[in-house]
């Protein structure tokens, strides 16, 4: 298969948090050693698995994280510019096949694939990466606002009253051009 760098993303779809993307590159012994290892899907992983095996990957292979906290996040208009995170990853580690999980409005990468996580390990890793990093956001994001903030976008309206009546800046915490954000607000 010769040097294949994967990238993906986590938090597009939840209203709390901003965006992370990573990416992975691997040849064919240390794909074979993330094989090994049981790196798939981050979403078929517990939040535990996670966490372990991104420390194993982060001594396997070179990788690049971005990690976009919510004011930012905000600033932006999201499909072009998450297609410059998955570019500016890829420039990162290059070279090698870029090989990108498909997303609405992809334009980047020689290999763009709906469901790349299941059928290159690359892309798996870097979803593992993507989604710690994810993880450790939401954290500082929750230390920030003093309460816990939930993951996905289903049964967030609670949090979003709390953040209102304790006076935070939504900015700093959710995204603000969600359907359900703009009707909250």
């Amino acid at each position: 298969m010769g040097v294949i760098i994967g990238s993906d993303e986590s938090l597009k779809g939840d209203t709390f948090g901003g965006i992370v993307v990573a990416a992975v590159k691997a040849d064919d012994n240390s794909r074979e050693k993330l094989t090994q290892l049981g790196v798939m899907d981050s979403k078929r992983l517990t939040i535990k698995k996670v966490l372990m095996l991104e420390k194993e990957i982060k001594k396997l292979v070179e990788f690049k994280v971005r990690n976009v906290f919510p004011e930012e996040y905000n600033t932006r208009k999201i499909t072009p510019w998450l297609n410059k995170l998955h570019q500016e990853c890829y420039t990162a580690l290059k070279p090698g096949k870029q090989v990108v999980d498909k997303y609405p409005g992809c334009t980047v990468g020689e290999i763009v694939e709906t469901k790349a996580e299941d059928k290159y390990v690359e892309v798996a890793a870097a979803s593992i990466l993507a989604r710690a990093a994810a993880l450790k956001q939401m954290d500082f994001l929750s230390e920030q606002a003093n309460f816990t903030l939930p993951r996905g976008s289903t049964h967030v309206q609670p949090a979003l009253v709390e953040l209102k009546k304790r006076g935070l800046d939504f900015n700093k915490f959710v995204k603000v051009d969600f359907r359900n954000v703009k009707e909250f607000l």
